[in-house]
């Protein structure tokens, strides 16, 4: 058995302005970096086997506060980076719905057709994101059972709770993800089996 605990990465100053990120590396916020002590500080979980995350550094810097909880290594991948939105990377959702309403449309009802230039579309961003999960997956099933982090960004972590749980990409928008929320799943043979979507009950302080 394989548990994952997917997380997202604390907040942004652009979260918090309603910019798109995608692949643009940008960093926590200090708002985000007390999310991410927090979620470090009161951890579900008092052994975890390893952490991964996405290059990118608010995911990063997000993993680390983690992997320093265990004394583990951050282990990064560029397959659990956030969605390449193209030509809408640094946009406001403010401007788009000004200059581009036809396709911020389909984003919000229809996000599986949405097609934006220089762009991924989210079922590539599911693929790439799924394979890091599947090979994270087969190298520590050779360990028994283990207890794996994955720390990685709004957009492609509904993309993979999607995967695992059978919902059409359609529908991605259903699934909440907070910064810093986890979801927890596991994997026995092959069969998924979600625990726990979208928690943050670690920012609670005590």
């Amino acid at each position: 058995m394989v548990e994952i605990i997917l997380i997202r990465h604390g907040v942004t100053l652009w979260n918090r302005s309603a910019r798109i990120q995608g692949i643009s590396d940008v960093e926590l916020s200090e708002e985000g970096l007390r999310q991410a002590e927090l979620l470090a500080k009161n951890f579900p979980f008092d052994k975890v086997d390893a952490v991964y995350s996405s290059d990118l550094s608010r995911a990063k810097t997000t993993a680390k506060f983690v992997a320093d909880k265990f004394n583990l290594p951050v282990q990064t991948t560029s397959e659990l980076r956030e969605v390449d939105f193209g030509s809408w990377e640094g946009k406001y959702f403010s401007d788009l719905e000004k200059s581009e309403p036809d396709n911020l449309k389909i984003f919000y009802t229809a996000p599986d057709e949405l097609r934006l230039a220089r762009a991924e579309t989210f079922q590539q961003a599911q693929s790439r994101a799924m394979s890091a999960i599947k090979k994270i997956i087969a190298y520590h099933e050779l360990d028994g059972d283990s207890r794996i982090v994955a720390v990685a960004h709004g957009s492609i972590n509904r993309t993979i709770l999607c995967a695992v749980l059978g919902i059409p990409l359609k529908n991605l928008w259903r699934i909440s993800q907070f910064n810093t929320a986890i979801n927890i799943f596991r994997v026995d043979d092959g069969n998924f089996t979600v625990q726990l979507i979208n928690s943050t009950a670690h920012l609670t302080e005590n």
